[in-house]
């Protein structure tokens, strides 16, 4: 399953040899744009400074979308970090949802997942193009929206999401099994990073100075515990 394709530098992703707009085959390769440019994933990435770290704008209502098989979406969501969760439960073969500047869904259905966008200072998403054939719905919320992770409070699930880690949290704890691929995204203020990014399952813990927002992305099961 592939993910996070940043459409506006294409010379830089074909260096990196990441072919992120064709069908997911064998695994997903990941590629995410910080604030500084576009980058291939790290073997040894820095974690995010938490002197950047800016408070989140006030409350924004809830956006919502919904249709069925393939669409051009705009979207009046401002130039904030918003988070999508894409829901197409009866969807079959190959399920995406791309905006102007990144891949962020890219996966084979039944599909439910959250990720983020407007995570770049100065690349806003206007508008989703959607492939899928059956019907789904698109949401966009704030942060109000995510799951929180609690200090010694243990969370499970499946398949993409995203945590909001509050000021009080110091590291995460994560376990993942059933995985073709596990990445854990880290972004605070403007900066996002990469810690995790391996093929099968993955137990381990990762620096988060809250507060921050986590995102995890993997095929199978997966439980995170904040301290």
């Amino acid at each position: 399953m592939i993910r996070r394709l940043c459409a506006a530098a294409s010379a830089v992703l074909l260096t990196a040899g990441l072919l992120a707009c064709s069908p997911p085959n064998t695994g997903r390769v990941v590629a995410r744009a910080a604030s500084d440019g576009l980058r291939s994933p790290s073997a040894t990435p820095t974690p995010p400074p938490t002197s950047t770290t800016t408070p989140p704008p006030g409350p924004q209502p809830v956006e919502k979308h919904s249709g069925k098989g393939n669409a051009s979406v705009p979207t009046t969501w401002p130039m904030r970090l918003g988070f999508v969760t894409f829901d197409c439960p009866k969807c079959s073969g190959h399920v995406a949802v791309n905006t102007e500047h990144e891949l962020i869904v890219n996966d084979a259905g039944p599909y439910k997942g959250t990720q983020w966008i407007n995570d770049m200072p100065g690349y806003q998403a206007k508008t989703f193009t959607i492939k899928a054939n059956a019907a789904w719905t698109l949401t966009i919320t704030d942060e109000s929206g995510l799951p929180v992770l609690e200090p010694g409070k243990a969370l499970s699930g499946k398949r993409d999401v995203v945590f909001f880690v509050p000021e009080a949290v110091s590291s995460v704890a994560v376990t993942t099994k059933g995985n073709g691929n596990t990445a854990v995204w880290v972004h605070g203020g403007d900066y996002s990073d990469l810690p995790v990014n391996q093929l099968g399952d993955y137990k381990g813990s990762v620096p988060v100075p809250g507060p921050a927002y986590v995102s995890l992305e993997g095929d199978g099961t997966w439980t995170v515990t904040a301290s």
